[in-house]
């Protein structure tokens, strides 16, 4: 599932049910921007690098004229003029590092996890440091640890999950449930199962989807099958397992139930993921106080253990932030960015249009609950207040501020595969630009879908919906509504029983450009 439709990869030899380290699939793009030549051109010919955008404005036109509109500034001095642009720099582009008290004193060597890759072979063998402090509590975090545990040289590792935010993610198993499937990745991405998912993507199997969120029993039936994956889950992480009990590794357990995915999720993929970090690794769910020149304070609990209930001070010689991205852009003034749907500090949004937005997300709310009545009633969990305004765009790609249809914003979401995403969304994006979608509605319906989306998005995954754009477990529902709104059927398999039961690869993408070529006579 880890590739294009047009190349597939070698199967790597280094693997664990499927899955194996990045620098697999690192090696594949390589491959794919060499193998990729369009005019006689490849893909890497194309790409400027060390390049870096400093802004994208409106150049005013006369009301007749058509072109280039539209300007990049890179590089400072650089300039490019076009009429369309593909904003394809996703979620991933800019670090987010919180400013803790203290941190300018700190004297030990400090990165983000998406630095960790390139650095960690100096950091791990570096004898100098013999502690190290991981801060959050998702799958990076989690990867920073065991590559951290599975180092020769002995130091401390300590794990540091706040305790007023999410909480630790939940990792699945590798295996898949079933024997149908090669591992929890193909028992996961097929239509069967995304009919027990709560959203309104897609329209084959819409009369499944109907009956397992719309009827009594079909809610009690899809419950009883989510609360099941949830109660394995925890069994087979063993939380309060004899090994892991010194060093906290029940502070890991996730807070909420998996359906909701509040707390973020991964994958195991190594044999010895949770054993090697349940050995090695020091967690603790406490909230920071400060940093000082050599150590890390955590704040008191309230708690019944004599420990807990006091700070603790912890020797730190290198700081690992796992504190995720922030998805505010920096290529576009900020009343531009909200004009376009991107998330801007809710203090700088134009009120008027905040407020219209407000009306249709409380109208939209009452429509999400009436067609998914399961999202009623959210668990116990703790609130985060959003500080950004949402993403608010069309099919999670286009303003519809835009009636040129002259940008698009690509990978502005959270999804459990990317490469299934990337290419829906790479064919509608092309087919929206040049004007070959015919049902595109109009603003107002637009907005009002949008409204939905992120309504929606917030009841089905609570914190992290508040951004409108977390669909971590919609993607094969999401990848075939953006499809069928082309009119495209070849990735769908022949025989419902196949179409509904068997996993969604890379494969069954392969005939798409073809026949939306044909479709338009390209």
């Amino acid at each position: 599932m880890a590739e294009f439709s047009d190349q597939p990869m070698t199967p790597p030899t280094e693997q664990y049910y499927g899955f194996f380290p990045g620098k697999h699939t690192t090696a594949y793009l390589e491959s794919y921007v060499d193998n990729h030549i369009y005019s006689g051109q490849t893909i890497r010919d194309r790409i400027l690098f060390n390049s870096i955008v400093d802004c994208i404005v409106e150049i005013p036109q006369p009301d007749s004229a058509e072109g280039a509109h539209l300007e990049i500034t890179y590089n400072t001095t650089q300039k490019i003029r076009t009429s369309k642009v593909i904003d394809a720099t996703g979620m991933t582009s800019q670090p987010r590092v919180p400013t803790l008290p203290g941190s300018f004193d700190f004297k030990g060597k400090t990165l983000h996890h998406k630095s960790f890759g390139q650095s960690q072979a100096l950091l791990l063998k570096d004898p100098s440091i013999q502690s190290i402090c991981i801060i959050g509590g998702a799958k990076s975090a989690a990867d920073v640890a065991y590559a951290c545990a599975k180092s020769p040289l002995e130091r401390k590792i300590h794990w540091i999950i706040r305790q007023d935010g999410n909480g630790p993610s939940a990792f699945f198993a590798a295996p898949a449930m079933t024997e149908r499937y090669a591992n929890s990745n193909e028992g996961f991405y097929n239509r069967f199962l995304a009919s027990f998912l709560p959203n309104w993507f897609g329209n084959r199997w819409g009369w499944l989807k109907w009956l397992l969120q719309r009827t009594m029993p079909g809610r009690w039936y899809a419950k009883r099958l989510w609360d099941g994956f949830d109660i394995g889950l925890r069994a087979f992480h063993e939380y309060h397992r004899e090994e892991g009990k010194e060093k906290g590794f029940a502070n890991l357990e996730y807070d909420t139930p998996i359906f909701w995915q509040n707390d973020s999720s991964g994958v195991c993929n190594h044999p010895d993921f949770l054993s090697a970090i349940s050995k090695n690794v020091h967690i603790h769910r406490r909230n920071i106080s400060h940093l000082s020149e050599h150590s890390i304070t955590l704040e008191a609990c309230i708690s019944n253990s004599p420990e807990r209930s006091k700070p603790l001070t912890l020797p730190v010689d290198a700081l690992v932030y796992c504190t995720g991205w922030s998805a505010r852009t920096n290529i576009f003034p900020t009343h531009k960015a909200f004009d376009l749907g991107l998330p801007v500090p809710l203090e700088d949004a134009d009120p008027q249009r905040q407020t219209h937005w407000g009306d249709l997300e409380k109208a939209a709310d009452a429509v999400v609950l009436s067609q998914f009545p399961n999202l009623k009633n959210p668990p116990a969990y703790r609130k985060i207040e959003p500080v950004d305004t949402p993403f608010r765009l069309y099919k999670a790609m286009a303003p519809p501020s835009d009636p040129t249809h002259s940008i698009v914003f690509l990978g502005k979401l959270v999804v459990g595969n990317n490469f299934r995403v990337a290419e829906a969304q790479a064919i509608w994006s092309v087919a929206y630009l040049d004007g070959k979608i015919s049902n595109i509605p109009s603003r107002s319906q637009m907005e009002r879908e949008i409204a939905e989306t992120v309504a929606w998005d917030r009841r089905r995954y609570l914190n992290k919906g508040e951004l409108g754009s977390w669909f971590y477990y919609d993607v094969v529902d999401y990848a075939d509504a953006l499809l069928e709104q082309l009119g495209l059927s070849s990735h769908r398999k022949k025989g419902w029983r196949r179409d509904l039961l068997e996993p969604c690869f890379a494969d069954d993408l392969k005939d798409v450009v073809g026949e939306y070529k044909r479709k338009h006579g390209l």
